[in-house]
């Protein structure tokens, strides 16, 4: 779920869609592209300095003392609260002060393990907007005069929230679902305001269903976020492995996943629960193979290199490729570039990963927010 505007492409937005029934997903609409450079821009194919990879322990405690100090919000018929936590901004109109007040906490530590969970990025250069209001229908009518174009399709979608220009646009769904998409949508809405090109989206939404895993303990006074503790993703995935409807690699990173709407809720369900998985693959699997590519393409990312290491790569696939991944974000030249040219390659290792996975046996390993597989393959 992804919207900002580079500072090169100040005509295109691109809106991003989550929304929580038993499980989250999120829909992406018109995707913003990335400007091919001057054929002059020279780039190293095979790799670039980036930033040095750091050992990040498989869950992250975090306990913040945070104080945060509440000024009047105001915004045509909206009243409310905004609270200025230095890495984001939360304006707030929510009722329940016991989940206000844990969200102004767990604000910020997300934000926090955002930088650290994956790849180390720096603090925000712009601070990310959040707006959670207290019930449905101030959302609707807040999305009514923010987006009126769009806001007859927000209007179908039942439990959900979406983020668009760095502002992430959400509402109480509860103590525990209002934890879950604030994660998933505040990644979006903090690559959107401080990376300077996009990533690809299976790998955008992939970063963001990873980011969900939270466990609140001690009376919820502790949080860790554990990105294997993701019971919904977890149980997705095996259902479809289990029913043989998992999606082919080539169609995940070539389909936005409004796509497979047209085949049932339950198969957008299974391409965030595949994203998912793909991510925690290029994280670990295979010994940390590919980490280092993971590093390179976010750090490229953050740092607007994507476009130019693509157009002067020799891995990065045909120049078809190339223009699909510049022009809607989608398609394997990042895969090809960042992680193995060899597609064919990939991809069975990547089902490898997906078969060890879905092995039996696995759900206390995910309830302790460990890796459900042995981590055997070779």
């Amino acid at each position: 779920m992804v919207v900002r505007i580079d500072s090169f492409l100040r005509s295109r937005v691109m809106h991003s869609l989550g929304i929580l029934g038993c499980c989250l997903f999120a829909v992406h609409c018109a995707p913003r592209p990335v400007t091919a450079p001057a054929a002059t821009t020279l780039a190293d194919a095979t790799g670039s300095v980036v930033t040095p990879i750091v050992a990040v322990p498989k869950s992250a405690s975090l306990t913040a003392a945070i104080a945060p100090v509440s000024t009047p919000w105001d915004w045509k018929s909206f009243h409310g609260e905004q609270f200025d936590l230095g890495t984001v901004v939360v304006r707030s109109t929510l009722r329940d002060p016991m989940l206000r007040d844990r969200l102004l906490t767990f604000v910020p530590l997300m934000m926090e393990h955002y930088r650290t969970a994956l790849v180390p990025l720096a603090a925000p250069r712009e601070a990310p907007l959040l707006y959670i209001f207290g019930t449905r229908s101030e959302w609707m009518a807040y999305t009514r005069l923010r987006i009126p174009n769009e806001a007859a399709t927000y209007e179908k979608i039942g439990r959900g929230g979406y983020t668009i220009e760095g502002e992430s646009v959400l509402y109480d769904l509860g103590r525990f679902d209002t934890f879950t998409i604030a994660a998933h949508e505040g990644w979006h809405a903090y690559t959107q305001s401080n990376f300077e090109q996009p990533l690809p989206v299976w790998l955008e939404e992939g970063i963001a269903c990873y980011m969900e895993g939270v466990r609140r303990t001690r009376g919820e006074e502790k949080l860790e976020f554990m990105p294997w503790r993701n019971f919904e993703r977890y149980s997705e995935l095996r259902d479809a492995h289990a029913r043989k409807r998992l999606i082919p690699l080539e169609s995940l990173l070539a389909d936005y996943p409004q796509t497979f709407l047209s085949d049932g809720r339950s198969a957008l369900l299974t391409y965030y629960a595949q994203v998912w998985a793909l991510v925690h693959f290029l994280n670990e699997g295979l010994d940390g193979k590919y980490h280092a590519g993971l590093v390179r393409a976010m750090s490229h990312a953050r740092d607007g290199k994507i476009a130019e290491t693509l157009w002067a790569s020799s891995r990065a696939g045909s120049n078809g490729e190339r223009r699909q991944m510049l022009a809607r974000q989608l398609g394997p030249a990042v895969v090809r570039e960042y992680f193995n040219p060899d597609l064919a390659e990939f991809t069975a290792e990547f089902n490898a990963y997906v078969e060890d996975l879905c092995a039996n046996g696995s759900w206390e390993r995910v309830f302790r927010g460990d890796r459900p597989s042995r981590g055997l393959i070779k």
